[in-house]
């Protein structure tokens, strides 16, 4: 018979074992990287037509079962990308397989895997008629109620559930709540929310916050805007791939947590978690930044803007304030979208990365989000040829300011297709302002503009790490 407390025993003296600095990396085996992209692909689109993907799982847990037979998978990375394909599968048994492949590939060293690992114990558990021990799944019917059930609350401590990546029980509680509430949230025209149920992705973790001071380069207007005892979210809306915008961010950052600590959610992948929470949490140090530096979130071929140098030092700026006790957690909300066999919908984005956002983050405190500035808009652009409701959309009217940064001219980097990136113009306004937050845009896009004072420079994409030759 199976026993749980035999696997968690296993996982957590898995959590030791971890290389040793130096120890040369193995190598991921690229097929099992591309089977592992494609997987993600399809499964976080708002309308996903399971007669097409349903049988494009069972040929890649298929191929992903030979790759594991014929000993072709190695690293850490192998054996996660392998655990969220077999996580994928029909079965009990694959979703045990999937757990043991989570639980080598800790050993390995992938130590953001713990919590895949824990989420397909729980997941085995469930489909065997057992309740889940640790907290990972979360149900949401059509009438917006969500539940953990059935779920042994007892079985396992919090202590365990913090040395696997979970969150503890009264966290989770939190979360089921936030879920429900993004599920029945009414819009500002006075609709329910049509938000979409996202597969469960790594959550964000939540650190201690003791506030030290510390210095914040001012921005003129944020004061009136932070006075606010009422806003919960503050979006700002950038032009991906400048210098000045992630900077003025952080200073933004810096300013409203001076008082009391907040949130930041950050447009980047949401399996990307556990690496940002290994960064944000660490020290900064050489090793920290190499590991870091490894994640897809940098490695990716497509570099729009949010892998950039001035993305990076965004991230530093941010570890430094979780350090000194101003942000409790920092949030990836970008689900991995598909379009399907009907094409891209920007409509279905919008609302993914809406769920994603409400649900991802604590149910209270301020939250602060950095994302296009298509995303941040309030209502639909007019460029549009079939209107659609922004991400910002879905979040209260009356909770919620929108911003678009704005530069007075200069350049941006982008890409204008799959191979073609660099500096672009971006668009000189009609008269130079300086830096500032202005709140004059009733009833248009945004509540706000956020004005950065100067031209802004295109920020190329992060070099990788490179340690120094002993």
């Amino acid at each position: 018979m199976f026993n749980p407390v035999i696997v968690l025993s296993l996982l957590a003296a898995s959590t030791l074992s971890v290389p040793p600095a130096g120890t040369p990396e193995t190598p991921s085996n690229p097929e099992m990287t591309a089977i592992f992209d494609a997987d993600q692909k399809a499964r976080q689109d708002p309308a996903i037509d399971w007669a097409i993907v349903g049988p494009q799982d069972e040929a890649r847990l298929k191929r992903t079962q030979t790759l594991l037979d014929a000993g072709a998978l190695k690293s850490g990375d192998d054996f996660f990308n392998a655990a969220f394909v077999f996580q994928h599968g029909g079965s009990s048994d694959d979703y045990l397989k999937a757990h043991l492949l989570a639980t080598i590939a800790v050993a390995k060293g992938k130590v953001g895997a713990t919590w895949i690992a824990a989420a397909t114990l729980d997941r085995y558990l469930q489909n065997t008629g057992k309740p889940q021990i640790l907290g990972t799944q979360f149900r949401t019917e059509a009438d917006g109620r969500t539940s953990q059930e059935p779920f042994n609350r007892a079985f396992a401590s919090d202590a365990l559930r913090g040395a696997l990546g979970v969150p503890p029980l009264a966290a989770q509680e939190e979360q089921r709540k936030s879920l429900e509430r993004a599920a029945q949230l009414p819009l500002a025209d006075g609709s329910k929310s049509p938000l979409r149920r996202l597969t469960p992705a790594p959550p964000a973790r939540m650190f201690a916050a003791k506030l030290q001071p510390a210095d914040c380069e001012p921005i003129p207007g944020s004061e009136k805007l932070l006075s606010r005892p009422s806003l919960r979210w503050i979006v700002i809306g950038e032009i991906h791939g400048t210098t000045e915008t992630p900077k003025t961010f952080g200073d933004l950052a810096c300013l409203a947590s001076a008082t009391r600590p907040v949130v930041v959610a950050v447009e980047q992948l949401t399996i990307e978690q556990p690496a940002i929470d290994a960064f944000i949490g660490s020290n900064g140090d050489a090793e920290a930044t190499s590991r870091f530096l490894k994640s897809k979130l940098w490695t990716e071929p497509f570099k729009d803007g949010r892998s950039s140098e001035a993305h990076f030092d965004l991230f530093q700026r941010l570890r430094a304030l979780r350090a000194a006790g101003h942000i409790t957690s920092v949030v990836a909300f970008q689900p991995v979208y598909n379009p399907g066999p009907a094409g891209f919908k920007a409509g279905d984005y919008e609302n993914a990365l809406a769920t994603s956002l409400m649900s991802r983050v604590p149910p209270e405190g301020r939250v602060l989000v950095l994302v296009g500035n298509n995303q941040a808009m309030r209502t639909s652009p007019a460029w549009a040829k079939t209107p659609y409701r922004p991400m910002a959309g879905y979040l209260p009217a009356n909770r919620t300011v929108s911003l678009d940064a704005r530069g007075n001219g200069g350049s941006y980097w982008a890409c204008s297709s799959a191979t073609r990136c660099g500096p672009q113009s971006a668009p000189l306004p009609a008269v130079k302002v300086a830096r500032g937050i202005v709140m004059n845009n009733r009833g248009g896009p945004y509540t706000g503009i956020l004005n950065l004072g100067v031209a802004v420079t295109a920020s190329p994409p992060k070099e990788q790490y490179a340690p120094a030759q002993r």
